[in-house]
C-alpha cells in the first residue's frame, strides 16, 4: 500500500511539474525576462552565484547576443507606453559608456560575467565606479525585458502578436543564433548540487536558507527548460533549413514538421508547439518570418517545386509531362491528378487537356 501511495504521489508531482513547464513555455517573452531579472536580483541568488559559486552560466553552442545589441542606438527604438524621454536619455549615456569599454571587456565583465566576480572587482577591472557598473547592468536588464520595444515585430496584427526573439547571422562561414535578449544569449544555469550539499553539511546555510535555495533551484531549472527548448528548436531549424536561411529563396525550404523536430531534439510535440507559438526570427537577408513558416507541409513543398519547374521549363505541354519531370528532376512521385490540384492551388491555368481516357 505504501508503495502504491508513493507511486501515486510521484505521478501527481510529475503532472504538476509538467503543468508548470507548460505555463512557463507559454509565458510572454517580456514576462519571462522580468522573471529572470527578479530571480537574479534575489540576495540568495547573488550569494550562490558571486560568493559560493554554486550557480554559474553555461552558454549554448552556436548562439550569441545579436550583433544589433552592439549597434544599440536608443533613438531608433520602437514605440511603447513608457517614459521615452528619460529612458532614452539615461540609456544613451550608458550606451556611450559601453562603447568606451569595447566589446571584449563588455562581454567579459557584463554580458557573460564569470561567477564569483563581485561588482567591486568588475569596477576595478573596467576602471569604472560602482555606480557606473550598476547602470550598465540595469541597461542589460532593461534591454532584455524590453527587447520587444527595441526590436519590435513587423508581423504583429490585431489577431496575432509576434515576438522577434533572434536573428540568424553569418559568422565565420556558418550560421549562428543571435538572441535579442542578453538573458537568452547568456545560456542556462548550471547548478553545482554537490558543492551545495557539502556547504549544507558544513552548516554554511541555515535551515530556512536551505529551503529557500531548494525553491530557487527549482525555479532556475524551470527557466532552463524554456531556454533549452527554444534553443533546441532554433538549432533544429538551422540544421534542417540551412539552405533556405543562407539563400533566402523560398524554393529551398524543405518539408519539416513539428513532430519530426520533437523527435530529433528529444522534446515532446506539445513543448515544440508551445515554444514556436507567437515567435519570429530575422533571417540573414533582414526579413522577419514566423518560426512556423519554417515548417512547410509536404503539399506546400510540392507546390514550390512545381512553381520552380514551370518558371524554368517552358517546354512542358501537359500535366503528365510535368509529373514525369518532377520525378526525373526532384525524385517526387505524384499522380497527374495531384499535379493538376497543385497547379490549381497556385492559380496556374491548364497546360493542355489530358489524353482521352487518362485518369492518373
Amino acid at each position: 500500500m505504501q508503495q502504491v501511495q508513493a507511486l501515486g504521489m510521484h505521478q501527481v508531482m510529475g503532472q504538476f511539474l509538467r503543468m508548470e513547464q507548460a505555463a512557463l513555455l507559454e509565458m510572454p517573452e517580456t514576462d519571462f525576462c522580468r522573471l529572470i531579472t527578479e530571480l537574479e536580483k534575489d540576495s540568495l541568488f547573488q550569494r550562490l552565484y558571486r560568493r559560493e559559486r554554486i550557480i554559474r552560466l553555461q552558454r549554448f553552442p552556436g548562439t550569441r547576443v545579436a550583433s544589433a545589441f552592439y549597434r544599440y542606438e536608443p533613438e531608433v527604438a520602437g514605440e511603447g507606453q513608457i517614459d521615452l524621454e528619460s529612458l532614452l536619455s539615461n540609456q544613451g549615456r550608458v550606451s556611450r559608456l559601453i562603447k568606451r569599454l569595447g566589446v571584449a571587456r563588455f562581454n567579459r565583465f557584463f554580458l557573460f560575467p564569470e561567477s564569483g566576480m563581485s561588482l567591486e572587482e568588475i569596477a576595478r577591472g573596467c576602471r569604472l565606479t560602482l555606480s557606473q557598473v550598476k547602470e550598465i547592468n540595469r541597461l542589460i536588464d532593461d534591454f532584455s525585458i524590453m527587447s520587444e520595444f527595441y526590436h519590435p515585430s513587423a508581423l504583429s496584427s490585431r489577431t496575432v502578436t509576434y515576438t522577434k526573439i533572434a536573428s540568424i547571422e553569418k559568422s565565420e562561414g556558418r550560421l549562428v543564433v543571435g538572441y535579442f535578449s542578453p538573458y537568452l544569449a547568456r545560456g542556462r544555469y548550471a547548478i553545482d548540487y554537490e558543492r551545495f550539499e557539502q556547504l549544507k553539511a558544513g552548516r554554511a546555510f541555515t535551515v530556512a536558507e536551505v529551503k529557500e535555495a531548494q525553491r530557487l533551484f527549482k525555479k532556475l531549472e524551470l527557466v532552463n527548460t524554456r531556454k533549452d527548448t527554444l534553443t533546441a528548436i532554433l538549432n533544429g531549424i538551422l540544421e534542417r533549413q540551412r539552405l533556405y536561411l543562407e539563400s533566402g529563396e523560398a524554393g529551398s525550404l524543405l518539408p519539416f514538421n513539428q513532430r519530426e523536430l520533437a523527435r530529433q531534439a528529444g522534446l515532446s510535440p506539445s513543448s515544440v508547439s508551445r515554444g514556436l507559438r507567437g515567435k519570429s526570427i530575422e533571417t540573414p537577408q533582414g526579413k522577419e518570418i514566423p518560426l512556423k513558416h519554417l515548417f512547410p507541409s509536404p503539399r506546400r513543398f510540392r507546390q514550390e517545386l512545381l512553381r520552380r519547374l514551370l518558371q524554368g521549363d517552358h517546354g512542358l505541354a501537359s500535366d503528365e509531362a510535368v509529373r514525369n519531370r518532377l520525378r526525373e528532376k526532384f525524385g517526387i512521385a505524384v499522380s497527374r491528378r495531384s499535379v493538376a490540384n497543385l497547379r490549381r492551388g497556385l492559380k496556374i491555368p491548364p497546360l493542355s487537356k489530358p489524353p482521352e481516357g487518362e485518369s492518373k
